[in-house]
């Protein structure tokens, strides 16, 4: 009988074609508090938190796959997960929402795979961790929602395709004067314009051949004088 194989998992499939999960950034500790409910549409205000009484500290890291962001924290030591929170990237407050009395404290939106989520208030001991926390979901969602700095454009086409610009070729120019065409001539201290046709072209559509040079005078007969010509 042949043996069935199991088909292969959505992050076999991702890592096939060339995405790899990349750490966006890490935190040795974070805070885990329970916000209680929301208190009014203004948002959330962490004085309301028990500041000495929190469920969990652990280490929090932000990691990245394709398009997608997860906030992962977890056991410092054992690294089991205790919670994590996937990003929103078209409206990242859903997910993540700061309070409205701290730069070092945020609600964040809970899943737990099966389609059940919840909030949990969390915090930063400091606040350069806060601030880099937000510079790392600021830099995911602008690099997603980045359009392509450059369209490809086809071969021969004339675009930029990383290297040097040209500019499509144009075609060349006739500035030969045509037949029955003139040249206006504005000469300077003059009023007015002087009008004379092309050297060369006639009204009649075709080339006026040129006059023949004048003839010069033979030489004198050897008496010194020219005779004169006959009546």
């Amino acid at each position: 009988r042949p043996r069935a194989t199991r088909p292969p998992s959505r992050r076999m499939s991702l890592i096939d074609v060339g995405e790899t999960e990349r750490t966006l950034l890490v935190v040795r500790e974070c805070l885990v508090y329970k916000p209680g409910p929301r208190p009014d549409a203004s948002g959330y205000r962490c004085q309301d938190w028990p500041k000495e009484s929190w469920l969990f500290t652990g280490r929090l890291r932000v990691m990245a796959l394709g398009d997608k962001c997860t906030i992962i924290i977890e056991d410092q030591n054992t690294g089991e997960l205790f919670a994590q929170c996937p990003l929103n990237n078209d409206n990242p407050q859903i997910s993540v929402e700061p309070v409205t009395d701290s730069s070092r404290y945020f609600v964040i939106r809970v899943e737990d795979g099966n389609g059940r989520h919840a909030f949990l208030g969390m915090g930063f001991r400091e606040r350069s961790e806060a601030f880099d926390f937000n510079v790392a979901l600021s830099d995911h969602v602008r690099q997603v929602k980045a359009p392509a700095a450059v369209a490809p454009t086809p071969a021969g086409g004339g675009g930029f395709d990383g290297g040097d610009f040209q500019a499509p070729a144009q075609p060349a120019r006739d500035l030969s004067l045509k037949a029955g065409e003139s040249i206006h001539i504005n000469i300077g201290g003059r009023g007015g314009q002087r009008s004379r046709p092309a050297a060369g072209a006639s009204t009649d559509g075709g080339l006026s051949a040129l006059p023949p040079p004048p003839s010069l005078p033979g030489p004198p007969p050897s008496g010194g004088r020219r005779r004169a010509p006959p009546g």
